[in-house]
């Protein structure tokens, strides 16, 4: 499939600010990011091309608020399909609902869009905006020193080169060759059950407007609507694990969906794709090693329930970009380490939001009226969860009761935090802000002017809207928010008095 992505050849030799490996949605995105930052970029894939297969699918709200930024948003959508719930359909007849349509953003839904399409978007991007994209060109390890990063490289011919680089980022996936170079565990779980995929045009049309999860009396699976008619199917279907090399036929696969009791809802025309494939939760014990980070898969992996990975990978790149494109020496060092702690905590935040097999289980018993209602009530949460609009760094005052341990069946309800409690404390992050590149932005109450002494340089200003000052917490009056849109500092009465100063604002404001 020719995508028309322009990219330089592999043998091009390259100096560069940073060096991005792995060309998945990840590293383009961040390369789009660093690219709208002003900062050299160079991005190198060991293949030739994109691959071809659909792989992640769901674009969530904070992600379309990142693309929107990059003016590349409609683009996006147009490859994809626009979903505004994702429901949940019992054996016994019993219907459960997300709605994503309340959300506080311009873009109140998600887009099933293929993965390939995503990156060719981005390729596409990077390029014209002065990135460099070397494909066919393997990291085989790199060294270090106070003054940058050389990374090693071939070509699948063999012809060693070199990059040097201010910052290395890897973005290559699960199997991350940078962060086995680093020497950096991957620790976590691969769950019991094999799941199942096959993709094509279904034997009845899908619910243009949602995704599905239709559970039977020991498994599951998902349905999700892609472009041109077509549609995903894919799940826990039964307990049991295939052998890794082992071939699944369409027979097979759907002798399996059968029995989870949907009938000809789960049933296919024509098969185009068909696959199984294991299930990861895992966490990297760091995502930061001196000039390099980690980001995307190659730092987490997590359950596929709410389609948050390709997602999780754009806060990764969001969160790091701004970072990368600051100042250097201490401040840049500090920012990193903020970079890891807040990010390792979001991709297991995302973990704990995604473990959903209790709350299936849960769907499965509901045979009663009061126990339907509960489980409904209990769904109050995962569309602010999975859009990932509601993100919070750090602990608040709201955040007084604990989460279920793993795995306990009997405390299923994860207690995800509603809309209607989201407060902008420190560590917050604003919905449908839209703060400019590398700046950070005070906003406050009418009459609530900045002082100028302690906010960085370069600060925007602007009024809360009437939904941001419903977030505020009690007795502020303004709040700092940085370039990644998540807030800085609060401020009350008396402008002299802050709370929750972090260290890159206390360094740029030095």
């Amino acid at each position: 499939m020719n995508r028309n992505t322009p990219s330089a050849r592999a043998d091009d030799r390259r100096t560069t600010d940073v060096l991005v490996v792995g060309a998945g949605p990840t590293g383009l995105m961040l390369g789009c990011l660093l690219r709208h930052h002003g900062v050299d970029c160079t991005v190198i894939d060991r293949r030739e091309d994109i691959d071809p297969r659909t792989r992640a699918v769901m674009v969530h709200a904070a992600a379309l608020e990142i693309l929107d930024t990059l003016g590349l948003r409609t683009a996006v959508e147009d490859r994809g399909v626009r979903q505004l719930r994702i429901d949940f359909h019992t054996h016994h007849d019993a219907l459960f609902t997300v709605d994503f349509t309340g959300l506080d953003t311009a873009f109140p839904y998600y887009v099933n869009v293929p993965q390939p399409e995503v990156e060719a978007v981005l390729a596409h991007h990077f390029t014209a905006t002065g990135g460099r994209l070397l494909r066919g060109l393997r990291y085989t390890g790199h060294q270090e020193d106070e003054h940058g990063v050389t990374a090693r490289t071939t070509t699948d011919g063999g012809s060693p080169d070199t990059i040097t680089a201010r910052h290395l980022v890897g973005a290559d996936g699960a199997s991350s060759t940078v962060r086995t170079a680093l020497g950096i565990d991957f620790p976590g779980i691969t769950y019991p059950m094999s799941y199942l995929l096959a993709e094509g045009t279904p034997l009845e049309p899908a619910d243009p407007d949602a995704s599905a999860m239709y559970i039977g009396p020991a498994g599951a699976v998902s349905l999700l609507p892609l472009p041109h008619g077509t549609v995903r199917i894919a799940g826990p279907v039964s307990p049991e694990s295939l052998d890794r090399d082992s071939e699944l036929s369409a027979q097979h696969f759907q002798e399996s969906v059968d029995t989870l009791g949907h009938g000809p809802g789960l049933r296919f025309e024509r098969v185009d794709r068909i696959a199984h494939y294991q299930v990861h939760e895992r966490l990297a014990e760091r995502f930061t090693h001196g000039r390099t980070v980690l980001v995307g898969d190659a730092a987490h992996l997590n359950s596929p329930a709410g389609g948050q990975a390709m997602n999780t990978g754009f806060g990764d790149a969001w969160a790091l970009a701004w970072r990368l494109a600051a100042p250097g020496g201490d401040c840049r060092a500090a920012l990193l380490a903020d970079y890891d702690h807040e990010r390792r905590a979001a991709a297991a935040e995302v973990a704990r939001t995604t473990g959903v097999l209790p709350l299936l289980d849960a769907m499965r018993h509901a045979t009663t009226a009061p126990a339907r209602s509960s489980v409904q009530e209990a769904l109050t949460g995962y569309a602010e969860a999975w859009s990932q609009l509601y993100l919070r760094y750090r602990p608040t005052p709201q955040d007084t009761t604990p989460g279920p341990a793993p795995g306990d069946a009997t405390t299923w309800h994860p207690a995800l935090p509603a809309r209607a409690g989201h407060r902008l404390h420190p560590g917050a992050r604003v919905p449908g802000h839209r703060p400019e590149p590398g700046h950070h932005t005070w906003l406050h109450l009418p009459g609530a002017g900045p002082d100028p002494t302690h906010l960085p340089p370069l600060t925007r200003t602007a009024e809360l809207t009437a939904t941001q000052r419903a977030w505020l917490p009690t007795g502020t009056t303004a709040v700092l928010v940085r370039p990644d849109g998540h807030v800085a500092r609060t401020t009350g009465a008396d402008p002299h008095t802050t709370t929750g100063a972090t260290a890159e604002t206390e360094k740029e404001a030095a």
